[in-house]
């Protein structure tokens, strides 16, 4: 099982032998989903931990947001602060996580917030 909540938000995936079971999504308001992809995935499941990381929060992984991909759902955290933050001093998942919250709640972007911090780091 997998489940992001973060403010109002809390959304859930529950998976058995890698097949998609259960999918919750919830906000205040409306969340902003993507129902075909969803669908979708009951039929044939994301095959890797990025899509069905990215089916957690609701949206078609791979897509680009202004924000940038989204790394943490549980608080939306995307892929453009989260490098700037890195740039802006932030060198561990503790420290992303003090600045943005991202991987301070269920913890399943933290091997993302690591590679990303690798890869920033690397290019400095």
């Amino acid at each position: 099982m997998q489940v992001a909540e973060g403010g109002k938000v809390w959304n859930l995936l529950a998976w058995r032998a890698g097949e998609l079971m259960l999918g919750w999504w919830s906000d205040a308001s409306e969340p902003a989903i993507d129902a075909d992809w969803i669908h979708a995935a009951f039929r044939v499941p994301p095959q890797n931990a990025a899509r069905r990381h990215a089916l957690l929060s609701g949206r078609k992984g791979g897509v680009e947001m202004p924000r940038g991909r989204i790394i943490c759902s549980c608080f939306s955290v995307g892929e453009r602060a989260i490098g700037e933050a890195i740039v802006g001093g932030c060198r561990t998942p503790g420290a992303l996580g003090g600045k943005l919250k991202c991987g301070t709640n269920c913890g399943s972007c933290i091997p993302e917030l690591k590679a990303l911090l690798a890869a920033k780091l690397a290019q400095a």
